[in-house]
């Protein structure tokens, strides 16, 4: 009988152990990641979260920052074909963890950062197509959390980087961006390992509309 009870006190100091070495392990990623200035170093990162999600399949945050981490080492490459490749894995990491936490804001913000990678590898072909699936998943996430902040950064940026003839340009950037830095301002991660990215890229680009 006594080992009967000692049985789930086990399980549940198995499951606490799991999760506080995911979370270092995740954690360790993450303060690696601010400071990866070049391709191979991002790579590392990625590596790094691919392994967190090998390790913790049934989590979304390794997931996410899998994908993360792959679609910022996109901005750090040459060459396209390459690109490509790399956000075709980082799509894949998204669509598990889209599986996994279906009404999560700051997915359908991370697959609008996606399709604007995308768009980056050849504005000129792919500008309409995928400036419009970035904002159809962003305008998704505003849905979902009206205080993300990273929605407003997104939006706002996609609005920079679009012609002003084709409904874009500063002024149409500028408020969006100004609410950006309003969320920016008020917004309170629950912990440090949720996503907190964006602001400095955000002030940045309300600062060239002034």
């Amino acid at each position: 009988m006594k080992k009967l009870l000692i049985l789930p006190f086990l399980f549940l100091a198995l499951f606490v152990n799991a999760q506080a070495n995911y979370q270092t392990a995740l954690t360790d990623a993450l303060t690696k990641m601010k400071t990866a200035n070049t391709a191979e170093e991002m790579q590392s990162v990625a590596n790094q979260c691919s392994r967190i999600v090998s390790a913790e399949p049934k989590e979304w945050l390794p997931n996410y920052y899998a994908a993360y981490t792959n679609i910022t080492l996109t901005f750090l490459l040459k060459d396209d074909d390459q690109r490509d490749q790399v956000l075709d894995k980082a799509q894949t990491f998204l669509d598990r963890a889209l599986k996994l936490q279906p009404k999560e804001s700051e997915l359908y913000v991370l697959q609008g950062y996606l399709h604007q990678a995308r768009l980056v590898v050849s504005p000129m072909m792919r500008g309409m197509k995928y400036s419009g699936l970035a904002s159809t998943a962003l305008e998704k996430a505003k849905t979902l959390n009206p205080n993300n902040p990273r929605v407003y950064f997104l939006l706002g940026q996609n609005a920079f980087n679009t012609p002003k003839m084709f409904g874009g340009g500063t002024d149409v950037a500028k408020p969006i961006l100004a609410k950006a830095k309003e969320k920016y301002a008020t917004q309170k991660p629950a912990n440090a390992l949720l996503p907190n990215w964006g602001e400095s890229r955000a002030l940045a680009l309300l600062a060239k509309c002034n």
